[in-house]
């Protein structure tokens, strides 16, 4: 799909990989649509429908006529899963804020089945002021009483111990206040995502790939707790790796040892 020229007051492109989505994908824009302290000309949002088969593209335009100050532009997937889907999306965003001269504007990521806090990009941009480069924001399960109350605390139990690993490092980089860097809110600078040479297109798990390719280029990631998203707790994605089937493979261990005692 061809975009319009972007905004010289761009300081933003929201990247969102969507494939079948159509459940979800609205409460997703309408959070984006609604950012506080931030311009309606400062951000705009970049949709990957990869290749969708229901309404998420039908469901994402009826959004975009209800929240006119939203700047939500459609592009095409390549099908793949989410690597893939996500690297168009932060190739083209890193190419649209270099053409207006900002290689400290924001690339972020969020997923289609995810909600951002209102101050989600007010944020950021000041965390960027301050000097951060790369950033993962804090995921919360969204408590819609879907998910049994065990899977959520063993959830809840192995995210401690991650954080507990990162802290624990010889060498700790950046804010570490929480133990996430994922699609659900991972944010780079243009200039950041050209030093390091995009995002590798894997199948699934590329946000993993980009937090390895980010240390070995020895770019700090701040771990913000004031950077938050809601993200579903459904146990069947659209990824073929990820939250999901993490927390699927949490629910069937503790199934298997439920029935082992």
């Amino acid at each position: 799909m061809t975009l319009s020229a972007p905004d010289f007051a761009l300081r933003a492109c929201v990247v969102v990989p969507a494939r079948d989505e159509e459940d979800l994908i609205g409460s997703c824009l309408k959070a984006l649509a609604t950012q506080e302290r931030v311009a309606h000309d400062e951000y705009e949002v970049l949709l990957i429908l990869d290749r969708c088969t229901d309404r998420t593209e039908a469901r994402a335009r009826e959004i975009a006529v209800g929240h006119r100050r939203l700047r939500l532009h459609l592009l095409d997937g390549p099908g793949e899963g989410s690597g893939p889907a996500r690297r168009v999306g932060m190739d083209t965003a890193c190419a649209r804020l270099l053409q207006v001269g900002r290689p400290e504007g924001l690339i972020a990521c969020t997923d289609a089945d995810t909600v951002v806090a209102p101050d989600w990009l007010a944020t950021q941009f000041r965390a960027v002021s301050q000097g951060a480069k790369a950033i993962g924001g804090r995921i919360e399960l969204a408590d819609d009483g879907s998910l049994p109350e065990s899977v959520w605390r063993r959830h809840a139990e192995q995210g401690r111990l991650r954080h507990e690993r990162l802290l624990s490092g010889p060498d700790p980089k950046g804010e570490t206040q929480h133990w996430q860097f994922s699609g659900a809110s991972l944010t780079l600078t243009a200039a950041v995502y050209r030093e390091i040479g995009g995002l590798e297109p894997l199948p699934a798990l590329e946000d993993e790939g980009l937090e390895k390719l980010l240390l070995e280029h020895r770019i700090p990631i701040e771990r913000l707790l004031s950077v938050r998203v809601t993200t579903s707790p459904r146990l069947v994605g659209r990824a073929s790796r990820g939250l999901s089937s993490d927390l699927a493979r949490i629910a069937l261990s503790l199934r298997e040892e439920s029935a082992e005692g």
